[in-house]
């Protein structure tokens, strides 16, 4: 799980590079990022994928895994939305932002059931 922790990272670093280089977005950066966080979601996936084959998970693990693939999927939404409105609207770029939080804490407390899951 260290290379999705690693691209989460980079993830977050670029969309906050974006963030202050302002409007109109650099159409390079902006790329990078999407790109970064589309292998970070498909690494993520590969590594939960053969984490948890073969064992049963727990519904609270189950639910986890959803909610943060939901709040994933809400990121790729909102960041598609940011590069095609043509005026950055206010309550978007918040939302992207508290997505991106949420996203993390959900990511960061999945990962711990996980782990916690494959050491008993």
């Amino acid at each position: 799980m260290v290379i999705p922790g690693v691209l989460l990272a980079f993830t977050l670093a670029s969309g906050i590079w974006l963030h202050h280089l302002g409007r109109p977005l650099t159409v390079a950066l902006f790329t990078v990022h999407k790109l970064i966080a589309l292998v970070l979601v498909i690494c993520a996936s590969v590594s939960v994928y053969h984490l948890c084959k073969g064992t049963s998970l727990r519904a609270l693990v189950v639910g986890a895994l959803v909610v943060t693939g939901l709040l994933f999927l809400a990121l790729f939404v909102t960041g598609a939305l940011l590069n095609t409105a043509k005026v950055a609207h206010a309550a978007l770029f918040t939302s992207h932002r508290l997505l991106s939080v949420l996203a993390v804490i959900s990511a960061t407390v999945t990962t711990y059931l996980l782990a916690s899951g494959r050491s008993s």
